[in-house]
């Protein structure tokens, strides 16, 4: 495990800003007792003013909202609580000019007083044309909220608004995060559950709540999204360029999502809903939230809760083919795409969630303390149900897998903030976790041999209709028997402990105002993965004893007795569906599990089961310590430039231990393998300049540049040295324990123009390069030939594959533009009104190199008499390709229209091919290197429809139809040519709720 002493650099940096903090805060009691009047006689006498700006009629906080005093260079931005301090202002009479995208601004007197504070509360009213007011409608509120947001904020980022999530919620913040700018969704059963940001796979992102950073939920380190109602949200903002201040491992982006807040008056909201799956033709979807919150004690201590629990049906169809290229011996042994297998699954799944959130606070004299609390656990049970149909062997398979999933998160963290007017700071602590535990998943499988007519089958084996393939297997259900059983569980957790701190000094010099800021974090991860496999053969000779035993104890099965077979005939179910794969491939003949439980139950309490410890190889524990430090400062020239430099710190230390697993015999099928304890640490440290600027000349322009460095650590699958031995000693997986982190330097330009009638419209280009990204390589091992030194490969005999990963050689380039286009048509007559257009489009494209291996033939030097008369050496390469998760197009297209209290919103999303990755690459004893094997998705144009209609003030009913279009999704191989690879089809949903407020 880590020691951790060589990153007490960030923990003794956090310590010391503290106590400085709290030392400048016993300083300023000492100069507010004796020593004040002499001070105030030698400073210039000033004050401040603090305040709420929110729009008038409702009460909605205008977050973003810029307040400015008049003829000087001091001003903020209404914070997203709706409040805004400005200090130090020259006491007298001032004017405090209050402004607000799509709203009429405001010059407002104030009288300041020296030493003290003025609070005032503002409303502005919405505004069209100058001079003419116009009413804002629920959904326009949400967008000109989110674009003040976005242009108030220090960094290049979107913004999905409070107003928006209330208004019309999505089901998940997957699906309100993927209507923004560069992201694209990944789906899971049809439901969103990651992002992709600007091309780059969701693992290169990095999610907070509330400034909490989420654990991530599985191996790899990205965050199922999911998890998270958008019930409980108050907003989400994606950063796409960071600053220093904010965790450097987001090489895509970084989100944030902001958690409800205590309001003044009492407030509570219900929402109950009930839904439909049109697949399963399934109508017991449902969904319960419930949300409260108050203000109490002079509105000193602030209260909110949310709960939400909800269930769905997330069933989906599945065709996956395996194709490859082969030497076609009578073509001159050019590679030829040929299809090996079809599968074609049915995954009847059943999702439900429990999630709550808790937040309290309390307001200090100069500050306030903040708790909050957020737990989410997602559960998944179903069957698959497989059809395996092998073209090249002939073997017929039917399977049945039963699997059972939990997957959770939990945070909890304090805040203390404090503002003692020429510096404030905040300091933290929090506490998250994570667990994915499939406690036990079960899996059978029957099959048949000479299971089809190879005079039908023919030229099939090679390039052909996946289509022809089925008619041409016997499914003869007698001849089909019992082959394995296996019984396996899995448990993944993650425990991550943060300190922050920063501190925040602000200056006002003659023609700059702004501030410096310095702060420190240190944040440990500790991660377990353990697996346990079991399994039985039913089908080889030496099963006769396991099938002896089924059959003495289940005789309501009417088992065979002897040495006979178990046919699939015993264990038919008499489930079916006509409409599997949109009727384009038969589901087949399905298994009861009921009677597959009751042989496996009895095989495990008679410990028949083998293979055991073979699960080791899959096993890590380990620890990660990071410590960071960093300084920053903000210029504001002017009214109109603002200028951000600074630079963080970043240090490293990983420990992990695993198992080397290795079984002794290949051809011992029971066998207990050998293993022995095996670990491996690393370590880094980054220096990562950054600088924004932002100009301003007016209100109608605003133009942004960055330039910033960030990273992304290796998955813990990718680093873990828990090396794993095939069986028959085939195949090795053979993790790297010696890659490197990632290392981006990234460039953005943004600019936004407003105009009234025409709204909002932004363009951004953004421009990345990538030293050391890590990538999936495969090769066969040669005898004395060392392609990828440093890695854990054992010393064996033959040619088995080596499945690894490496750092590539070469950068990695990432680069893109996005257009955004934001607007209502408040000046249209009548009941046009009410119409909101929101409208993106991106283009990205990427390029890296891939490592990639053949075999080449090389003459033995000196020519031998004899033969052979040469010798393979495996060489290596790199080929140019995209990154994986990269889309060249996506595009948002969102009309909304709000009409007294009937609300509806049409939403078109469309992405192009998103290359997934590569099979690997092919090899050929003359040393043809072919790399044709990309898999791409097919195009995506999927249609969803939100509408809601006001009952009263506090009564509302609404509905969601989504994937009108009954899009799925598909991939496509390039060595195949236009048949896809890869269907998955979830069809339409709708849900139907109504919402209560008090």
């Amino acid at each position: 495990m880590i020691k951790r002493t060589s990153l007490t650099l960030s923990l003794a940096a956090i310590l010391l800003l503290t106590s400085q903090s709290f030392a400048f805060s016993s300083d300023i009691n000492v100069l507010s007792t004796s020593n004040v009047e002499a001070l105030r006689v030698e400073m210039k006498r000033s004050g401040s003013v603090s305040g709420t700006v929110k729009e008038a009629g409702t009460g909605e906080e205008l977050i973003g909202a810029n307040v400015i005093i008049k003829g000087t260079l001091k001003g903020t931005s209404v914070d997203i609580d709706g409040n805004f301090t400005i200090r130090n202002i020259e006491a007298g009479p001032q004017v405090l000019v209050v402004s607000y995208l799509g709203f009429q601004g405001k010059e407002i007197p104030i009288e300041i007083i020296d030493g003290e504070n003025v609070v005032i509360n503002i409303e502005l009213e919405p505004q069209g044309v100058v001079g003419e007011e116009v009413t804002i409608t629920a959904q326009a509120r949400g967008q000109v909220a989110a674009i003040n947001q976005q242009l108030s904020s220090n960094t290049i980022s979107n913004v999905v608004s409070k107003d928006r999530i209330e208004d019309v919620p999505d089901v998940n913040a997957a699906e309100s995060i993927g209507r923004l700018p560069g992201v694209s969704i990944q789906r899971s059963n049809g439901e969103a559950n990651k992002i992709a940001i600007r091309g780059l796979s969701p693992k290169y992102n990095t999610v907070s709540i509330n400034g909490v950073r989420v654990p991530s939920t599985g191996d790899d380190r990205s965050v199922d999204l999911s998890l998270i109602s958008s019930n409980m949200l108050d907003g989400i903002e994606v950063s796409k360029a960071i600053t220093p201040d904010m965790d450097a491992d987001a090489l895509g982006g970084s989100v944030n999502l902001k958690l409800r807040t205590a309001p003044e008056e009492l407030f509570t909201d219900f929402r109950i809903q009930g839904g439909y799956t049109g697949l399963q033709k399934e109508l017991g979807n449902y969904k319960i939230s419930a949300s409260g919150g108050q203000r109490f004690l002079d509105s000193k201590i602030g209260l909110i809760a949310n709960v939400n629990i909800d269930k769905y049906n997330r069933s989906a169809d599945l065709f996956n083919s395996n194709p490859e290229l082969i030497e076609d011996t009578q073509n001159d042994n050019l590679p030829t795409p040929s299809l090996r297998e079809i599968r074609l699954q049915e995954r009847d799944l059943e999702r439900s969630r429990l999630g709550g959130s808790f937040i309290f606070d309390y307001k200090l004299p100069k500050g306030k303390l903040i708790v909050n609390s957020i737990y989410n656990k997602l559960d998944s049970e179903g069957f698959t149900r497989t059809n395996l149909l092998n073209a090249v062997s002939r073997r017929h398979t039917y399977s049945l897998s039963k699997n059972d999933s939990e997957t959770s998160i939990f945070t909890f963290s304090t805040q203390l903030e404090q503002d003692f007017n020429w510096v404030n700071f905040d300091v933290g602590i929090s506490k998250t976790s994570s667990k994915n535990e499939s406690p036990k998943n079960y899996y059978w499988d029957f099959f048949e041999d000479n299971g089809a007519d190879a005079s039908q089958l023919g030229q099939r084996v090679l390039f052909g209709d996946p289509q022809n393939i089925s008619p041409a297997f016997y499914n003869n259900i007698d001849n089909t028997f019992f082959n394995n059983l296996n019984v396996n569980s899995q448990v993944n957790e993650g425990d991550e402990l943060t300190l922050h701190s920063n501190v925040t000094f602000p200056f006002d010099l003659n023609k700059v105002s702004g501030y410096l800021k310095v702060g420190a974090k240190y944040r440990t991860i500790d991660r377990t993965n353990d697996r346990e496999q079991l399994g039985r053969g039913l089908y080889y000779g030496g099963d006769e004893g396991a099938r002896d035993v089924l059959y003495q104890s289940l005789p309501q099965l009417d088992l065979p007795e002897g040495n006979n077979l178990f046919s699939l005939s015993l264990f038919l179910d008499d489930y079916s569906r006509s409409n599997f794969l949109d009727g384009n491939y038969p589901l087949g003949y399905t298994l009861d599990p009921n009677k597959l439980l009751l042989v496996t139950s009895v095989l495990e309490d008679g410990f028949f089961f083998y293979n055991g410890q073979g699960s080791l190889g899959n096993d890590y524990q380990g620890s990660e310590e990071y410590g960071a430090v960093y300084a920053m400062a903000n210029f504001e020239i002017g009214n109109s430039l603002t200028i951000l430099p600074g630079v963080r710190y970043e240090q490293e230390e990983t420990s992990y231990d695993a198992k080397f697993v290795l079984f002794n015999s290949p051809t011992n099928p029971g066998q207990i393998p050998a293993f022995r304890d095996t670990s491996a640490s690393r370590s880094g440290s980054f220096v990562l300049p950054m600088v924004h600027l932002k100009y301003a000349p007016n209100d109608w322009l605003n133009i942004r540049l960055a330039y910033t460095e960030s990273i992304t650590r290796p998955d813990f699958s990718q680093y873990a040295p828990n090396t794993f031995v095939g069986q028959f000693r085939d195949y090795v997986n053979a993790p790297n324990t010696n890659l490197k982190t990632s290392h981006a330097k990234n460039f953005d330009a943004s600019v936004s123009i407003y105009q009234n009638k025409v709204g909002f419209f932004t363009v951004s280009g953004f421009y990345k390069e990538i030293e050391d990204l890590i990538r999936f390589v495969s090769f066969p091992l040669k005898e004395d030939q060392t392609v990828l030194p440093d890695i854990n490969i054992p010393n064996l005999n033959g040619e088995p594959r080596i499945n690894t990963y490496v750092n590539n050689e070469n950068p990695a380039y990432v680069k893109g533009i996005e257009f955004d286009w934001q607007t209502n048509f408040w000046y249209l007559p009548s009941v046009f009104k009410g119409l909101v257009l929101s409208f993106n489009y991106t283009i990205i494209q990427s390029e890296t190199e891939y490592p990639a291996f053949y075999v080449r033939n090389v003459p033995i030097e000196p020519r031998p008499q004899r033969p052979p008369f040469n010798t393979q050496v495996l060489t290596d390469t790199t080929y140019i390709g995209r990154i994986p998760d990269q889309p060249s197009n996506i595009a948002n297209v969102t009309i909304g229209y709000d009409y007294k209290g009937f609300s509806a919103r049409l939403s078109y999303y469309y992405q192009n091919d998103i290359f997934t990755g590569n099979f690997g690459s092919r090899f050929f004893n003359d040393g043809i290197f072919t790399e044709g094997d990309d898999v791409f998705t097919g195009q995506i144009n999927r249609l969803d429809f939100t509408t809601k209609q006001k009952i009263s003030e506090k009564v509302e009913v609404y509905a969601n139809l989504n994937n009108l279009t009954n899009e799925f999704d598909r991939n496509y191989q390039s060595s195949f040519g236009s048949y896809p690879t890869y269907l998955q089809y979830y069809g339409f949903t709708m849900d139907v709720g109504i919402r209560v407020k008090i």
